[in-house]
């Protein structure tokens, strides 16, 4: 009986002394790996990204450009200080994104600077002086805390140099029509672009070509600044004139192969045509069309009825007629697109301020739906229009899509209820004053903006008129190569408003009576952006990353429970993880 049991103890021991081995074995193992992985990670940035919307991935056009730089270059980050938690936010959010670049190419260098760490205040002045010679201005926040305001300067900018050159990258845009929290959020939101964009833009040595057609009445240079201003730092620009001339659009140089024989190719990349209102001659169309021909893109902004907001003014009618464009109507009809002379009004519109009286001897102002400045919500997946926010029109016609051989993608229709009013229209301001009869709202999803692709036949096909043949010869297509248009109905989508009392130009898409700012800037840039073949653009541009707020009135009623909630708990999780570990080992002891 003795030895039985001094055997059992023997072997308990030996049971004790296996647990404990490994035990430690597992413990010394877990601390290797724990050792191992965090050296791995002084080296290789990586992070799991389990957001649905993949916010801590990048894309692979950002992964394709970052391989291709191959000298040093340096972000210099002027977000740095003690901040509210929103910009700590977008500070974290910077360096994490640096760091997701630096892991792609080892040139990729940064530096976060605080402008605000000088204890002498005439450096601190010279300082901002010098930042704002660079184009670098100061942002004044105030950080609401319990009975007290702290105002705090940042300046929310990365200045990056490469090869020499130096660009600035703001990331708070300034949008003031926003609240604050949303807008760090956009900010966030659009930092990847923002950043990738900058290098971009250093790196990109020869540029695309795009003329804006003028000569046939279209939008002054003035209302077209903001657009042009947003494209100068991507695409070389040019105002065109074609009157005629064979060489406006396209070059010839003789054949190195056969000097008996021309070489023909397109001046620019891409033609934007922003809201014609004059004939065009039948050379110049001619020019266009064989422009198209040679793979040219165009972008046709283009309104068929004579009507502005500005009529209204002085009286409540006024008569919208046909612009004399009827040899565009054709050329565009062989392309695949008829757009309707006429003007929809639309339930889902913009309000526009009108008197309804006077008070007090004042006038009385309301806000009235104006049914002919329609509200566009994107709808289609297409990349142009992904994501966007509402586009606005003014005075929009409906587009009729033609059946040929050419792809098309509708990327802007109506809502679903819309009446159409054929020229010659009277526009009443009294409609908005008035209770819409539904019933006369019976159209639906009528396409304004309309994507075209493929091989386009030539408009001049089997009616070259004997006028032509004074034009030196242009090497005529019958054909075109695989290229793309976009049709728009409406001519003032690419329109800013402008200040004459300050002279400076509204931001496109911003409508100054309400304040509103609509997505109409990047609706144009990420069609521009397609036409030019730069569709990793505007794939990152219209990346969206969900805000998820707390309620800052549950935060401040319910701030106890939080604080408890966040400290206390993770306390009870490792208490009961502890217990549900000792039971585990109790239970396995007494098996055996």
């Amino acid at each position: 009986m003795e030895t039985k049991k001094i055997d059992n103890n023997n072997g308990r021991s030996s049971q004790k002394r296996s647990i404990k081995r490994s035990s430690l074995l597992f413990l010394g193992a877990a601390i290797l790996i724990v050792v191992f992985v965090n050296l791995i990670g002084r080296y290789v940035y990586t992070r799991f990204d389990l957001t649905s919307e993949k916010r801590y991935t990048l894309s692979d056009s950002t992964k394709k450009l970052l391989r291709g730089i191959d000298e040093t270059i340096l972000f210099r980050v002027y977000l740095e200080g003690d901040f509210p938690g929103d910009f700590k936010r977008l500070q974290n959010e910077t360096k994490d994104m640096l760091n997701q670049f630096r892991s792609y190419n080892e040139y990729v260098e940064y530096e976060f600077f605080d402008p605000n760490g000088f204890d002498d205040k005439e450096k601190q002045q010279m300082f901002y002086q010098q930042l704002a010679q660079k184009g670098i201005q100061p942002t004044v926040i105030e950080d609401k805390g319990e009975g007290s305001v702290k105002r705090q300067i940042i300046i929310p900018a990365v200045e990056v140099t490469y090869k020499g050159r130096t660009t600035i990258v703001n990331l708070l845009p300034g949008q003031k029509w926003v609240p604050q929290a949303e807008e760090l959020n956009n900010a966030v939101q659009a930092l990847e672009y923002n950043l990738t964009d900058a290098i971009r833009k250093l790196s990109k040595i020869q540029r695309t070509r795009i003329g804006f057609l003028q000569g046939h009445g279209e939008l002054e240079r003035e209302n077209i600044f903001d657009i042009q201003m947003a494209l100068v730092d991507y695409y070389t620009l040019e105002n065109v004139t074609i009157d005629g001339n064979v060489n406006s659009l396209t070059e010839r140089s003789v054949n190195p192969k056969d000097s008996s024989s021309y070489i023909f190719k397109n001046r620019f990349d891409l033609l934007i045509i922003p809201k014609p209102t004059q004939p065009f001659s039948d050379q110049d169309l001619y020019i266009i069309d064989q422009f198209v021909m040679y793979g040219g893109r165009i972008l046709w902004l283009y309104d068929p009825v004579a009507m502005d907001i500005d009529s209204l003014q002085n009286k409540d009618v006024a008569i919208g007629v046909r612009f004399p464009l009827e040899n565009l109507d054709e050329m565009l009809f062989c392309y695949g697109v008829r757009v309707n002379p006429n003007l929809l009004l639309d339930i889902r519109c913009m309000p526009i301020p009108m008197q309804d009286g006077t008070m007090g001897g004042k006038p009385t102002i309301n806000f009235h739906p104006w049914y002919y400045f329609p509200e566009f919500v994107p709808t289609s997946d297409h990349p142009i229009v992904r994501n966007l926010d509402l586009i606005k029109g003014e005075f929009v016609s409906s587009i009729d899509l033609i059946d040929n051989d050419i792809q098309k993608t509708v990327l802007l229709t109506t809502s679903e209820y819309v009446h159409v009013s054929n020229v010659p229209v009277r526009v009443d301001l009294g409609v908005a004053r008035v209770e819409p009869d539904q019933r006369l709202f019976n159209h639906q999803n009528l396409p304004v903006a309309v994507l075209l692709e493929g091989q386009f036949r030539s408009a001049w096909r089997n009616r070259l008129s004997p006028s032509f043949t004074e034009i030196p010869e242009m090497g005529y297509r019958d054909l075109s190569d695989t290229t793309k248009m976009i049709v728009i109905s409406d001519g003032d989508m690419i329109r800013n408003r402008f200040n004459y009392q300050y002279n400076q130009p509204y931001p496109l898409g911003y409508d100054n009576y309400t304040r509103t700012m609509y997505a109409n800037k990047n609706f144009i840039l990420n069609a521009v952006n397609y036409l030019c073949g730069d569709e990793d653009i505007l794939t990152l541009r219209s990346r969206e990353i969900k805000l998820r707020k707390l309620d800052p009135m549950a935060v401040k009623e319910h701030r106890l429970k939080y604080q408890l909630v966040n400290i206390i708990m993770p306390i009870v999780v490792l208490a009961v993880a502890g217990v549900v570990i000792v039971l585990i080992r109790l239970v396995r002891r007494r098996k055996h």
